[in-house]
């Protein structure tokens, strides 16, 4: 039976969406205009301040700033030297975190730097620097990230690590490191313990291949500061009429790395949020429960806004939080490619499945947990949670493509992309809101513990201090 509230409300969301190009002048103005908005710099706060002022302007209600304190970090200079077998200089650049250092060691290569290639290696990696791949993943496949392969050269006891990019083009790569105490927030506590370095594809394999002349010695200086700052949370609402302490969360995170202008990683994603709160904004009175527009800040240097936020949310008793859905990778394809992660929450792949047939609009659905984006504070207090992202961004290419490196620009979204994903966004938003019949519920902490057990994350996280939450 068709809802035809549902159908006005839907038709009202891609009205407002697709006879505008409000979210193509937004992401311009974020990327050309403000930059990079690296976490804790005077650049974030600009865009923070951007985006709240954006909410306003919709209509969206309690727009608000939640501001947090946090370590962040500003880069100097870096070189990189092959000493031997032969002299030769690379271009290259510290990642977020990477300590002032002055460190010359032989190289030791793991390839792609999966777990059984450390293992293989075991303790000839003590004393040497770690070059390694930096992603290997191709479109929809799962392995390892940065943080696991910095993490298992730091335990076998390398120097430093300098991480190739896997895509031509001459790209540096880059990407937070974890820090000397994973438990702590202070800037001494968040600074990596050895250096880590990004390289292009091109250097790399120069390396590799002059590395067949004999051991291959690198030289790494670079002078690097962490400091402590502030990060903000952008949040804005439409309150819901029947269960205003009923929440549906949507959004994405509006910092970047300060190589880049942080298009596709995550602008668009914060974007499509926006545009999405835009549209529902319309709807005032109308929805049952509350719908919060977040633009979460200092995802790029470890989630911290979304850690922050679920721990607010936790503790205070008068709100639940109903679903989560990250915007990390939204809006950066051309349309028509959008896919939801659900955090291994089976009951809930039908669920979107049926939706997805009743809007006529179909999307890709897997079922996977993983913790390296915004969804994971909220997954790991047993929160029902997913992650809204376009298939398409990175066809072709590895790992994030043109993500994390100089080439992060405005000119490879396209708004028919940010159009697709806040329609979809804005329409999935409204029946969460709606549905008296939701079938997701909060996990226990045991069975937390199960799902990240089964996804092979519970040791680090247990270590880190996110497991069980405070």
């Amino acid at each position: 039976m068709v809802d035809e509230r549902l159908r006005a409300m839907d038709r009202h969301i891609l009205g407002e969406i697709w006879t505008s190009d409000e979210a193509w002048r937004n992401l311009a103005y974020l990327c050309d205009d403000i930059g990079h908005r690296f976490a804790g710099s005077e650049s974030e706060r600009a865009g923070a301040e951007f985006l709240a002022a954006k909410m306003r302007e919709y209509g969206l209600e309690r727009v608000r700033l939640e501001e947090f304190p946090m370590a962040s970090w500003e880069r100097g200079e870096c070189s990189l030297r092959l000493t031997a077998p032969v002299e030769r200089e690379f271009s290259a650049i510290a990642m977020p975190y990477c300590p002032t250092a002055d460190i010359e060691a032989e190289v030791i290569d793991v390839g792609e730097g999966e777990l059984p290639d450390f293992e293989r290696l075991g303790a000839q990696i003590a004393g040497k620097i770690v070059l390694t791949d930096a992603e290997t993943n191709r479109p929809g496949e799962r392995k390892s990230h940065r943080t696991d392969k910095f993490m298992w050269a730091i335990e076998r006891g390398a120097v430093a690590v300098v991480f190739m990019n896997q895509n031509p083009g001459l790209l540096r790569i880059t990407g937070s490191l974890t820090g000397r105490n994973p438990r702590g927030d202070a800037p001494e506590d968040r600074e990596a313990p050895i250096p880590g370095i990004g390289i292009s594809y091109e250097a790399g394999k120069a390396i590799r291949r002059l590395a067949e002349r004999g051991t291959p010695r690198l030289h790494i200086r670079t002078t690097n500061r962490t400091f402590q700052s502030t990060s903000y949370n952008v949040i804005g609402e439409v309150t819901g009429s029947e269960y205003p302490n009923e929440v549906v969360l949507i959004g994405g995170h509006y910092d970047g790395h300060d190589v880049a202008q942080g298009a596709g990683d995550d602008g668009a994603g914060t974007i499509t949020g926006l545009e999405a709160g835009r549209a529902l904004a319309g709807l005032k009175g109308q929805l049952k429960r509350t719908v919060r527009i977040i633009c979460f800040g200092s995802e790029e240097v470890g989630l911290l806004g979304a850690w922050y936020h679920a721990a607010q949310c936790a503790a205070q008793d008068t709100e639940r939080l109903r679903f989560v859905m990250n915007l990390d990778g939204a809006g950066r394809g051309t349309g028509g490619q959008e896919q939801l992660v659900i955090s291994s929450l089976p009951e809930l792949v039908p669920y979107f499945e049926r939706l997805g047939r009743e809007m006529a609009y179909s999307f890709a659905i897997r079922n996977e947990l993983n913790s390296h984006s915004d969804h994971f504070p909220f997954a790991i207090r047993g929160i029902p949670n997913g992650t809204l992202n376009s298939r398409d961004a990175t066809a072709g290419m590895i790992g994030r493509g043109w993500g994390h490196t100089e080439a992060d620009t405005l000119d490879k979204v396209h708004l028919r992309g940010l159009q697709s994903a806040a329609a979809l966004v804005a329409r999935l938003a409204v029946r969460l809101a709606q549905d008296d019949e939701f079938p997701g519920r909060q996990r226990t902490v045991d069975e937390v513990r199960e799902q990240l057990r089964e996804a092979g994350i519970l040791e680090r996280q247990e270590q880190a201090g996110h497991f069980p939450p405070a």
